[in-house]
């Protein structure tokens, strides 16, 4: 065992713990460390209360409660209603106003659902499986998903959708074009194809479950919310449906934690800090143009490294022929965090260009309509300029990162409780992990306040 605790150390040593937190224009000129260390003793805190607690207790605070039984609803409308909102964004991106904080194209694919959809799934559940542009018009024209002319192997797994969120994660990270509404029109338009052909291909709910990468994330992120419809609404703690969930396959695994590490490098490669290490004078940055192999170098180093050291965490004290299985289903007890990231670090954005997409929606064309009535309006930043309303966003943003490791911790000591059969089993097997967590806190609140420089 002494290599395995050799190994820890340098696992939790926090030069490797790169979390992902803000994103601000401004430096935060707050006592943050007082904050930082609130929000890791609050971490601590919940580690050894998480210890004392019964396997029952466990399993009780992650059980649903069945709510009221629900009519049978059918998606198809709303999927073909967003089918139509889609095809008029493409519009307005080839042909609509150019400045991508003018058209919708842009702002309703990095703010509406980017940000807005997938906070409002991982709160009330998931809504993009009424909203997602394919099942109504698939269901349309080729009925209640025929057989498939191809089986999809169940070797590949989640694979494809792994590759299409790097890819799209690649994009919106290193390319300096990410907001032009017709490159993104071109884009949406081809993988809006590509889409419907590979579900023709091998079924519409096989590849929307397992190659199509929206349905993937916005799926795992929902399973926090504490809502769940089916045949009754239930409610439960959040993230009862992660306690509660069967072991995944690796490759979905895998997919859980690289939503945590893309947010990781998200926030990361913005900061003085990354910057430095390539060289860069963060006061006279190049564009990102100008780091593109580094970006997307790093983007891949911090993914792998974060599913190598996860695994580790794990590794240390499982046993040795459930070591996979617990892994897997310990990947999806992050997912509390990964959606605290990324509300932590959009929320500024969030809040500027959510009126700038009220104002396209009032004005879609730019030619000086006003649908809404807004009258004039004039899309304010104000907020970041006074101590009184940074310290409002500072301390939203901490907040959720606390609660989400809080809840992260809860269901690491709920699934544990299924492999191991006594607290003292369950404490041992958490060590390395709560480290991680603490630490990733810890870094995380230093991320909201460290300085941006890209």
């Amino acid at each position: 065992m002494t290599h395995k605790w050799l190994l820890a150390l340098f696992a939790f040593f926090p030069s490797f713990a790169l979390a992902h937190a803000g994103q601000q224009g401004l430096i935060l000129l707050l006592p943050t460390q007082i904050y930082i260390l609130s929000g890791g003793l609050a971490v601590v805190l919940t580690v050894v209360l998480a210890a004392f607690m019964k396997h029952r207790f466990l399993k009780t605070l992650f059980t649903p409660h069945p709510i009221a039984p629900l009519p049978a609803a059918r998606q198809i409308f709303t999927s073909l209603a967003s089918t139509f909102a889609f095809f008029a964004m493409i519009w307005l991106g080839l042909f609509g106003p150019h400045d991508p904080l003018a058209n919708l194209m842009s702002l309703g694919v990095w703010t509406g659902v980017w940000i807005g959809l997938v906070l409002l799934c991982g709160i009330f559940g998931n809504l993009w499986a009424w909203l997602n542009p394919w099942s109504g018009i698939f269901a349309l024209l080729a009925g209640k998903d025929p057989s498939p002319p191809f089986q999809l192997p169940e070797s590949i797994g989640h694979w494809p959708a792994i590759a299409l969120l790097m890819g799209f994660n690649g994009f919106g990270i290193a390319s300096a074009a990410a907001t032009d509404p017709q490159l993104l029109a071109i884009l949406g338009c081809l993988y809006w194809m590509f889409t419907f052909v590979m579900m023709m291909l091998f079924g519409a709910e096989t590849w929307l479950q397992r190659g199509e990468f929206l349905t993937v994330f916005i799926g795992l992120l929902a399973k926090i919310s504490p809502f769940q419809r089916g045949e009754t609404l239930n409610i439960g703690c959040p993230g009862w449906r992660i306690a509660q969930s069967p072991t995944p396959s690796l490759s979905l695994a895998l997919f859980a934690l690289i939503l945590l590490g893309t947010g990781t490098f998200d926030g990361l490669n913005e900061t003085f800090f990354w910057l430095i290490q390539l060289g860069i004078n963060p006061l006279d940055f190049p564009g990102r143009s100008a780091i593109v192999p580094q970006t997307l170098t790093g983007l891949i180093v911090v993914n792998i490294g974060l599913c190598v050291i996860f695994y580790l965490c794990v590794w240390l004290t499982a046993p040795a022929k459930q070591t996979g299985e617990l892994f897997r289903r310990q990947a999806l007890t992050i997912l509390p965090i990964a959606l605290a990231y990324h509300f932590a670090h959009f929320l500024p954005s969030f809040l500027v260009d959510g009126q700038y997409a009220l104002v396209a929606l009032s004005n879609p064309l730019n030619n000086g309509a006003d649908y809404f009535n807004l009258g004039p309006f004039f899309v304010t930043t104000g907020f970041f300029n006074t101590t009184a309303t940074v310290r409002v966003i500072f301390l939203s943003q901490a907040s959720g990162i606390v609660l989400g490791h809080i809840l992260a911790i809860l269901l690491s000591h709920r699934v544990a409780s299924d492999f191991f059969a006594t607290r003292r089993a369950v404490l041992i097997s958490q060590i390395p992990l709560s480290a991680f967590m603490i630490g990733y806190t810890i870094l995380g609140l230093w991320l909201l306040a460290t300085p941006k420089g890209a």
